[in-house]
């Protein structure tokens, strides 16, 4: 066992003064294991929903704190937080665990006004920022604020009132937070906030009944599942690191040893080892965290 994990590592005669693990067998293994690694993540989430996700830190509270606080960078006033609004935004989450969906309009034909509507909020001018994935507040505000059209919804000077959803519920089968932003001006005729309908709670703590799952309450510091998590995107990292730290430790050790042996050699296989880890570090690089719509 021992010679053969020194064949496998450590460049000498009996594999003809090249690591087993940089030849293209081996190279070729390593591709596939991690292809195997993606789709045994996606068969997990469709055979046991839920065992996969992301447990988030993300409140109410921060998004709204680090929402206004981008606009007064910018010279522009504070939105006001409106709970009429919020319960259009947890309702419109909600609905995306319900149907498993993500994107602004339904596929029953919902659009992200007919929300605003149902919750009783008229408005002269609405939009809508949507979040998923995310671990904390500052990468979700993060990302919208590289999005130019996400950016424009939170310097927007014709909003004056905000609401805010973060739900937590399964969709595609992976545990997840979800995060509606929801910017609205009242209608001239009624600039009084509207009433919040009875059958919700007051109105710092507009939630959506969710059945195993925590709805975050506006109030509440932290958002968390009801059990620990395994994260999709932690398997995928994992998996591509240990490769990519594999690969760059042989041909460390492969080029190290040939040049104190003096055994000067050049492979066309070199080009084919600086591809895979480019490729293994490409994928580690553009893996992130969340992603808006």
């Amino acid at each position: 066992m021992n010679k053969f994990i020194s064949r496998l590592i450590i460049p000498q005669e009996t594999n003809n003064y090249k690591a087993l693990l940089l030849r293209p067998s081996f190279l070729t293994l390593f591709i596939v294991v991690y292809l195997l690694n993606q789709q045994l993540i996606h068969t997990l989430s469709l055979i046991k929903p839920g065992i996969l996700g992301y447990s988030s830190e993300i409140t109410q509270q921060k998004v709204l704190d680090l929402t206004n606080q981008e606009r007064l960078t910018q010279g522009l006033s504070e939105l006001k937080y409106n709970p009429v609004l919020s319960l259009s935004a947890q309702k419109k989450a909600q609905d995306m665990f319900d149907n498993n969906y993500w994107a602004h309009n339904s596929p029953q034909g919902k659009t992200p006004w007919d929300f605003f509507t149902a919750a009783g909020y008229q408005y002269s001018v609405a939009g809508e920022n949507l979040a998923k994935d995310f671990y904390n507040t500052d990468s979700v505000i993060g990302a919208w604020m590289k999005s130019p059209t996400h950016r424009d919804n939170i310097l927007n000077p014709k909003y004056e009132e905000i609401g805010i959803g973060v739900v937590n519920g399964i969709l595609n089968g992976i545990k997840t937070t979800l995060v509606v932003q929801h910017f609205a001006t009242p209608l001239a005729t009624s600039i009084t906030t509207p009433e919040v309908p009875q059958d919700s709670v007051v109105p710092e703590t507009v939630q959506v009944p969710q059945p195993e799952y925590t709805t975050q309450d506006f109030s509440s510091p932290v958002l968390s599942a009801s059990k620990p998590l395994i994260s999709p995107l932690a398997l995928s990292k994992a998996i591509g690191g240990t490769l990519f730290v594999i690969i760059v430790s042989v041909l460390f050790i492969d080029g190290y040893l040939t040049l104190k042996n003096k055994t000067h050699r050049f492979s066309s296989s070199n080009a084919g080892h600086i591809g895979f880890l480019a490729i293994i570090f490409l994928l580690m690089i553009f893996s992130h965290s969340g992603n808006i719509f």
